[in-house]
């Protein structure tokens, strides 16, 4: 059940926190209540509204295939990455040697 909240902000906030919510699709209020769930590790459905008696979700970008979860930047982020490169098979001497470059370089 929803209930209502007052929250008494600074003006310039007030209009920012508007913009990054018209930016990402969604209400103020549900802006605010995903930081809250994000504040108290609360979970969410995969369409971000509370699925009580679940688990913590896994990241945004795998929750059932859905991307709406994700901002505008990282959403164009992740295209520009691309997918992941397949997973390379190394011989116990390159694993010993890329492990002490990165113990080197530290």
């Amino acid at each position: 059940m929803k209930s209502k909240l007052t929250l008494r902000l600074d003006e310039g906030l007030k209009e920012r926190a508007k913009q990054l919510a018209d930016e990402r699709g969604i209400s103020v209020s549900r802006l605010v209540e995903d930081y809250f769930r994000l504040l108290l590790r609360e979970p969410t459905g995969g369409d971000g509204r509370s699925s009580e008696g679940a688990g913590m979700p896994e990241a945004p970008d795998k929750q059932s295939g859905s991307e709406e979860a994700l901002s505008p930047r990282i959403r164009a982020l992740k295209e520009n990455l691309g997918q992941p490169p397949p997973a390379v098979e190394m011989d116990e001497d390159t694993k010993r040697w890329i492990d002490a470059a990165a113990e080197k370089h530290r």
